[in-house]
């Protein structure tokens, strides 16, 4: 089982197309409106087979399913947050959460494949997003690490304010002046700017889903009757 099963049925052509798709043709507000139920649909099915873990562990397990459990049920609130955030375009936060979300994701990948990272998770040890990168490096190669680092780089820049990101919060008046979209209607925030967002959130999405599957948390069985 793959992404894609989960995706394939989906209503949005967002799922399945480039960042650069998106930038040359930005949603409309139907299209906009079938991103959000798709994500809210798959959200919905991702928390009911987390559920079943509810009640496993105790307080003092230190176990690996333990910790991909609390850090993917963590990752999923985020990207739950933001798509709710994104439902009425407040995407300032959500480029924020971006990165944080990544840094969960990537943190998860990194402890099931080293079990020093998951002793240091569980003593309240700090893991630096560096350390992903490294473990990259050393199994998949210089070409992945630098893409992983000029991603993790970009997703930065919403936390620390570049002009880049900070455009995206404004959009052109009269003579091609800048309005800040707080003072101007909804429908003016530039439809380029949801469309992006709503792009990188499934990205990321789809992140979650290939660090759900690899796992090992579910059987196949567990998602069979969402992906049928």
């Amino acid at each position: 089982m793959t992404e894609n099963d989960f995706i394939k049925n989906l209503k949005s052509d967002i799922w399945k197309q480039s960042l650069n798709d998106v930038e040359k043709n930005p949603y409309d507000h139907p299209k906009y409106k079938l991103f959000i139920e798709d994500a809210n649909i798959l959200l919905d099915s991702f928390s009911s087979f987390y559920d079943k873990y509810n009640l496993k562990y105790h307080i003092e397990d230190e176990s690996l399913n333990k910790c991909m459990w609390m850090l993917h049920v963590h990752a999923l609130c985020l990207i739950e947050d933001c798509v709710f955030l994104l439902k009425y375009k407040k995407h300032i936060i959500v480029g924020k959460m971006f990165r944080d979300i990544t840094e969960i994701l990537d943190m998860t990948f990194l402890i099931r494949h080293e079990q020093k990272y998951l002793n240091m998770w569980y003593d309240g040890k700090v893991i630096q997003h560096s350390e992903y990168r490294k473990f990259i490096k050393r199994k998949k190669g210089k070409w992945l690490e630098r893409k992983e680092r000029d991603e993790y780089k970009f997703l930065s820049g919403f936390s620390h304010n570049n002009y880049y990101q900070i455009k995206n919060s404004y959009t052109l008046g009269v003579g091609n002046k800048l309005v800040h979209e707080i003072h101007a209607p909804e429908i003016l925030i530039p439809q380029q700017t949801i469309s992006q967002y709503c792009w990188k959130l499934s990205f990321l999405i789809k992140k979650f889903i290939r660090e759900m599957l690899d796992s090992e948390l579910f059987l196949e069985e567990d998602f069979n009757k969402f992906v049928k």
